[in-house]
């Protein structure tokens, strides 16, 4: 798929400069991280990325789906370097690409062996992989396979690599984390996922 430069209506553009602060944490691929040059690619255009598909979620004719998305980044960012082990509540949101915005509902995702892993185990995608501290986010670098396959290794087939950095999203409500990835090969220009603990 080729991701270009949308034009974009004034209001369209008025927002999402106006989400532009969320951009204000770093997150690189670890120095003891290897991945291929193709994903390092990918994490050099991560901010390029969000914002044109913050960009074209903006023009989804969805105003709940809006919505979604604004909750997910308007309240900024903090400071993490781990995600805690557990089961999580996850939702895939597909920003822009062959359609402006598409939501899907929950799944389960678990977190474990002290934070370095991440399995989303429900659905018809599913991925698995690694997660570092990556400065003020944690990195995640892992592979994305189908519900009758067992999970597969990163870098195991390139055309299933993905990789990403997780946040924990502000505010007083509670701890809600958002995955994002980068210029996926399919469908979307960014791919947020969002990991609500179940308690």
């Amino acid at each position: 798929m080729i991701h270009t430069t949308l034009r974009l209506p004034s209001i369209a553009m008025a927002l999402i400069l106006a989400l532009e602060p969320v951009a204000a944490l770093a997150c690189d691929v670890p120095a003891d991280v290897t991945v291929s040059e193709t994903d390092s690619n990918r994490m050099f255009d991560f901010l390029r990325a969000r914002s044109q598909g913050l960009a074209e979620a903006l023009l989804s004719p969805s105003a709940a789906d809006r919505a979604l998305v604004a909750d997910l980044f308007a309240t900024g960012d903090r400071f993490i370097d781990a995600i805690p082990d557990g089961d999580y509540r996850c939702r895939t949101i597909k920003l822009g690409g062959i359609l402006p915005l598409t939501a899907y509902g929950y799944f389960d995702c678990t977190v474990s062996e002290g934070g370095s892993r991440i399995d989303k185990t429900s659905g018809s995608q599913r991925f698995s992989g690694s997660l570092a501290s990556a400065g003020q986010a944690v990195f995640y670098w892992g592979a994305l396979h189908y519900g009758d396959e067992q999970p597969i290794a990163y870098d195991a087939d390139p055309e299933r690599n993905q990789v990403g950095c997780i946040y924990r999203i502000s505010g007083d409500g509670p701890r809600i984390y958002r995955l994002e990835l980068p210029l996926p090969l399919l469908e979307s220009t960014h791919d947020v996922i969002e990991l609500v603990p179940v308690d």
